[in-house]
């Protein structure tokens, strides 16, 4: 019998405490795919998220959606559209709960660079 008993650094919250604390993106060598690292606040109600990839010019060039996500921190891989992606990209996150697209959302932005192969 075990009798240790386990103690967590991070208490799980409600949903209107829960926020992205990490949104990043690492591309990989051949310049077309890009490596989400995602990390949201430990939740008690899952959380629903969308991920939107924007070039210079503001045009989408790629979008994931996660549907009442059973992970607080997990990675995903983005595939960009179109020509040889290079230059400056916006990686836009956003958290939210339930169906309703008024309701309020949580935004986190961040920046990356293509560099071509």
């Amino acid at each position: 019998m075990n009798d240790e008993i386990e103690f967590f650094d991070e208490v799980p919250q409600p949903p209107e405490q829960v926020k992205f604390i990490e949104l990043g993106a690492r591309v990989y060598p051949d310049g077309r795919r890009v490596r989400l690292n995602i990390k949201v606040t430990p939740f008690l109600e899952r959380p629903n998220m969308e991920f939107l990839i924007t070039n210079a010019e503001g045009q989408e060039v790629a979008s994931m959606s996660v549907v009442e996500s059973i992970e607080h921190a997990f990675e995903m891989t983005a595939h960009l559209r179109g020509p040889q992606p290079s230059g400056r990209y916006t990686l836009r996150g956003e958290l939210f709960y339930g169906e309703d697209s008024s309701a309020p959302r949580k935004v986190f932005e961040t920046y990356f660079e293509v560099i071509p192969a």
